[in-house]
């Protein structure tokens, strides 16, 4: 599952939200002397974790359906039911600005669903889009390590948080990667699993594509991107937040204030058609929701 960050995010979003939906991998235990890192094994852990998370995105094919509350600067807040398939994601819109559908508009969206199914073209481009970005969030995360210090700042049972800062001796090879000499912020890591639980940065100074030519970003932009174990070995994102601001070419103004909360995950059936998903988002998902809280809450 992807939630690209593009175009007005600039490419460093791609990369850091890549990093936190990287579908499952196997859990491995780390050694003892990684389970209270000092700079240099922090370093070491910082690359198993990022080399199992591109693993996991790479490896991964299972389909999820989930439900997504979202707020976009500028737009009504909206809460979705998404469901993943093969040839794309489908949403059916639950509320906007915490406000149920009338019939209305509940009749309009589902026609607008089965719109999709017959007409998958759009979620198809959709997909190879996100596909795309994909891959160039991957070359991102392989450098992560190699762009930044790492230092312990502190642990809790299987969780440690360490602090990130610029590599000096590190050189960019694309406007992209640029970006990481402006970055500083913290990741929580789970040494248990090796999996990525939360990244937490900021914009230290303004940062230049091109001389300014080609747009900048301004310093102080942060962001957010948690994920946790959603089912039995499997991780994903839970919540996402950006608040960047700047210019893109040709001086137009990017304010980009965006907050995701997912949850509420459901497997879906490794070869769901799209016909199926909508079935499911039509009929099953609120039932089995309820069912999964009444369960959690015995």
């Amino acid at each position: 599952m992807w939630y690209v960050v593009q175009n007005s995010r600039f490419y460093f979003g791609i990369a850091i939200v890549a990093v936190c939906l990287s579908p499952n991998l196997v859990a491995q235990t780390l050694g003892s002397d990684a389970a209270q890192p000092n700079t240099r094994n922090a370093d070491a852990l910082v690359r198993e974790v990022i080399h199992n998370e591109i693993e996991a995105q790479l490896h991964d094919t299972s389909l999820w359906c989930y439900r997504e509350r979202s707020e976009e600067d500028g737009k009504p807040s909206k809460t979705l039911e998404v469901c993943q398939t093969k040839d794309g994601a489908l949403e059916r819109l639950m509320a906007q600005n915490g406000r149920e559908l009338s019939a209305a508009q509940r009749e309009a969206d589902d026609e607008r669903l089965q719109k999709l199914v017959s007409h998958p073209e759009q979620l198809r481009a959709k997909l190879k889009k996100e596909r795309e970005d994909g891959e160039q969030g991957r070359s991102m995360l392989k450098i992560f390590p190699e762009a930044f210090h790492f230092q312990c700042e502190s642990e809790s049972g299987n969780l440690v948080t360490l602090r990130f800062r610029p590599n000096p001796a590190f050189r960019p090879n694309t406007r992209a990667s640029l970006v990481f000499h402006h970055m500083e912020g913290t990741l929580v890591l789970d040494t248990k699993d090796k999996r990525l639980v939360e990244i937490n940065g900021r914009l230290t100074s303004e940062v230049r594509f091109l001389g300014g030519l080609l747009g900048h970003l301004d310093k102080d932009g942060t962001f957010v991107v948690k994920q946790q174990e959603v089912s039995d070995g499997h991780w994903d994102l839970s919540y996402m937040s950006v608040d960047m601001d700047g210019k893109a070419l040709f001086f137009k103004t990017i304010t980009v204030l965006e907050k995701k909360t997912l949850a509420d995950y459901k497997p879906l059936p490794h070869g769901a058609t799209l016909q199926q998903a909508a079935d499911f988002l039509m009929r099953d998902f609120n039932i089995h929701t309820a069912a999964s809280a009444s369960t959690s809450a015995n």
